[in-house]
């Protein structure tokens, strides 16, 4: 890197190291403990040979310090979101069949069964506030509803044609799902999802339909968020984040009755993306394809994995059987991919809770 000496008095060399540590966290998903190891280690070297050291981590203005606090973020964060179980999944498909079908427990059964395969971002489909729409304003002023509406999905029969899936006699076959606006800035990439047909009762496509035909039904006009239900009082209401978070944790101790509060605290209203994540980590999906697929930025995804990598090192055996559960979970749509578009560069800063 043309350097010509790995110590020096030059304050360059806190941005130098910055720099290094910043690629340990990306090319070996190292943690915030291990990289402040790296950095006690660079002192004494710059000490030894009476420079000033570059990484000062009691000085919250340092870079070093900086980054090494931000992973610290990340991995509490990271601790906090646990993915959605198999018992859980079970209980909210149970529940959604014993509801009214424009209900809010059908309406989150139906959206996780799309988030499972898609690992939606919260806001890609609900809203902060029940009676109010999200949206994204360019520096422009130009605004973007962020949530999905009806002419982000189109649905094709088994000949590839479109197929009109407001109609409830319609039975499309694959549908196309197109991210209009998206946090990692890829407005407009697209993924193609066929339908499950040997489990039409968690089958994506089927749900997609299922949550285009209540829309319809409840008069959402084709620019509004499709993310609807109505409540008790028959009153019709976005999804938001803190209802999903509310019933996830509901479900998780009705599923798991030994878990402790803060256990059943750690399902979020992100909790259906981590959940996606891990069912193609233990899968056996490579990181590369898991951050692609997911529209994942940088490398922080693989904090949500350590537990599952660890198991896969030390229980392969034993996880042969589960994986071969997962990869039957996720049927036909296991190696799909979304198409490649270029970053926005226009769109301005994203707001979102994910």
């Amino acid at each position: 890197m043309l350097i010509p000496d790995p110590c020096g008095q030059d304050p360059g060399y806190e941005f130098i190291i910055a720099c290094f540590l910043e690629q340990l966290m990306n090319s070996h998903n190292s943690r915030a403990d291990t990289v402040r190891g790296y950095v006690k280690a660079i002192n004494i070297l710059f000490e030894l040979r009476d420079f000033k050291i570059p990484g000062e981590t009691s000085d919250k203005e340092n870079l070093c310090s900086e980054i090494i606090h931000a992973r610290e973020r990340e991995e509490d964060i990271a601790k906090q979101r646990s993915p959605i179980t198999t018992e859980m999944f079970t209980a909210m498909a149970d529940k959604a069949i014993s509801s009214e079908e424009d209900s809010i427990d059908s309406v989150i059964f139906d959206w996780f069964c799309f988030i499972r395969i898609t690992g939606l971002r919260v806001a890609e489909y609900a809203q902060r506030y029940q009676t109010k729409v999200d949206v994204h304003e360019y520096p422009s002023g130009k605004r973007v509803t962020k949530a999905f509406i009806a002419n982000d999905w189109k649905f094709y029969d088994h000949k590839s044609k479109i197929v009109d899936a407001s109609c409830p006699t319609s039975k499309p076959t694959k549908v196309k799902v197109t991210f209009r606006i998206q946090k990692n800035r890829r407005n407009g990439q697209s993924v193609t999802i066929v339908a499950d047909d040997g489990h039409p009762e968690i089958c994506l496509v089927k749900a997609a339909q299922r949550i285009v035909l209540r829309a319809k039904r409840l008069d959402q006009l084709g620019h509004e968020p499709l993310a609807v239900f109505l409540n008790n009082q028959n009153q019709k209401k976005y999804l938001t984040g803190s209802k999903i978070a509310e019933i996830l944790q509901a479900t998780a101790s009705q599923a798991h009755p030994d878990l402790t509060k803060d256990k059943i605290s750690r399902f979020s209203l992100h909790s259906g993306r981590v959940w996606a994540l891990v069912l193609l980590d233990e899968a056996g999906m490579s990181p590369e394809f898991i951050q692609f697929r997911l529209r994942w930025l940088g490398a922080s995804y693989r904090l949500y994995l350590r537990d599952t990598s660890v198991i896969q090192s030390k229980h392969i055996s034993a996880l042969n059987k589960a994986s071969d559960e997962v990869i039957r979970l996720l049927g036909k749509n296991s190696t799909i991919l979304p198409n490649d578009v270029p970053i926005d560069e226009e769109m301005g800063e994203y707001n979102s809770e994910d």
